[in-house]
């Protein structure tokens, strides 16, 4: 019996001796993304989102009809405005956000570190030139509008690319919309093996409307501001000054 007693103990001390490293190097692999520094009406999956609350890398945030939610992302930082939804990513410069539907506004410094945007097959990456602010909208699955108030963004779809120069904005006609299996990084190799492409020019005639020709500009100069300048610069100096979490 002791003998039986003695042998079950070492067995299970050599299995937390084993685990212990494993469960560690999980722990060091999975260090927090950033922090919500405001937020109402907004969640972290399926849990309400506090102020404070750390994020990690592959979460899913949104807000309500009403809500919104400030992420700081090391020195930049990203508004999520109401009815949006995203799932955002630890990237090697910075983060990458997939925005599934909704309007983000972004902050970033203008150094090495930076924050990326994709909508459907859109992909906004802000100046690192310069400190820059602007902002994602999904408008419907295959428009998206992209607007840069201050610095620039380069925006890709598709073979095509285009400079959004500050204070000016773009209706961006996307080539396909998305449907998810399963949600991972846009920067990852195998991204594309978890969704499905259906072209936005199928999807128009359902609706009775001309599909997007073959080599057609996907750009489309936005006439009015979508940001008021006055707002606009109250949101950047909300979001950038150092009196904030």
């Amino acid at each position: 019996m002791k003998f039986s007693r003695s042998l079950t103990l070492l067995v299970f001390s050599l299995f937390v001796i084993a685990a212990k490293p494993a469960f560690a190097q999980t722990a060091q692999q999975a260090p927090a993304l950033g922090l919500i520094a405001k937020c109402t009406g907004a969640k972290i999956g399926n849990a309400a989102a506090s102020e404070g609350s750390s994020i990690f890398s592959g979460d899913l945030l949104s807000t309500d009809d009403s809500g919104s939610m400030l992420l700081r992302i090391g020195p930049m930082s990203l508004d999520l405005q109401k009815s949006t939804e995203v799932h955002i990513y630890r990237a090697p410069y910075g983060a990458v956000v997939e925005l599934n539907r909704g309007t983000v506004l972004y902050t970033t410094p203008g150094n090495a570190q930076n924050l990326v945007v994709v909508a459907n097959d859109v992909r906004v990456t802000p100046s690192l030139t310069s400190a820059d602010f602007g902002s994602v909208t999904i408008d419907d699955p295959c428009n998206i509008t992209v607007h840069s108030q201050q610095g620039e963004a380069n925006v890709q779809v598709g073979s095509e690319n285009r400079t959004v120069e500050q204070g000016k904005a773009y209706r961006v006609r996307a080539e396909n919309k998305i449907s998810y299996r399963k949600y991972l990084s846009p920067d990852a190799d195998n991204y594309h093996d978890y969704h499905e492409h259906t072209p936005c020019a199928a999807a128009d005639m359902v609706h009775g409307h001309p599909p997007i020709a073959p080599g057609q500009n996907h750009f489309l100069l936005v006439a009015g501001a979508l940001i008021g300048a006055g707002t606009g610069v109250a949101i950047y100096k909300t979001l950038e000054s150092p009196s904030q979490p």
